[in-house]
């Protein structure tokens, strides 16, 4: 009976000693990740993330991928940027930009993976996502158009807003 439990007991051990040093060897927490602009076409979009590090991390990497819109799995870019030597509690702030030319209307999602070492993307150390909405517009140029369209045909229905005038009979 005594024999049996020997083997569990370090079989336990061991799970938890991997499991601590796992914990301990990949510590990292994604402070914030935020994606702006992309409302109109061809504009820029411009992504910003910060990364702390929970112990020391020799070296990683910050891997982002844009998909959709929606359902869509379609991966519209990605970017790729290599951290150095992070110690414990030390923050990485990160932006870069892209354009949405092309993309259709619609809510993308904004991936970041954060792994060890410089090429890997298996989000080892931590991941987050966010969605943002990229809605080309009209934009300025074909906005005016169409006010200027819209006045012109107030202008030439204007008679049919005035008040009639009726006759008062004696």
């Amino acid at each position: 009976m005594k024999r049996r439990a020997v083997p569990i007991v370090v079989s336990v051990l061991i799970i938890a000693a991997l499991t601590a040093v796992k914990v301990l060897a990949f510590g990292g927490t994604i402070l914030s990740l935020i994606a702006s602009g992309g409302g109109t076409p061809n504009s820029t979009i411009t992504v910003q993330s910060s990364v702390r590090a929970t112990m020391r991390i020799t070296s990683s990497n910050l891997y982002y991928t844009i998909t959709g819109p929606g359902s869509d799995t379609t991966i519209r870019t990605t970017h790729r940027t290599t951290i150095g030597r992070l110690n414990n509690n030390q923050t990485f702030s990160d932006s870069w930009t892209t354009n949405n030319a092309g993309w259709p209307t619609g809510n993308y999602t904004l991936r970041l993976c954060w792994s060890r070492g410089n090429t890997s993307s298996l989000c080892d150390i931590a991941s987050a996502t966010t969605t943002f909405n990229s809605v080309p517009t009209l934009g300025w140029p074909l906005t005016l158009a169409a006010l200027a369209l819209l006045l012109g045909w107030l202008w030439r229905r204007r008679r049919e807003f005035e008040p009639a005038v009726e006759r008062v009979r004696s």
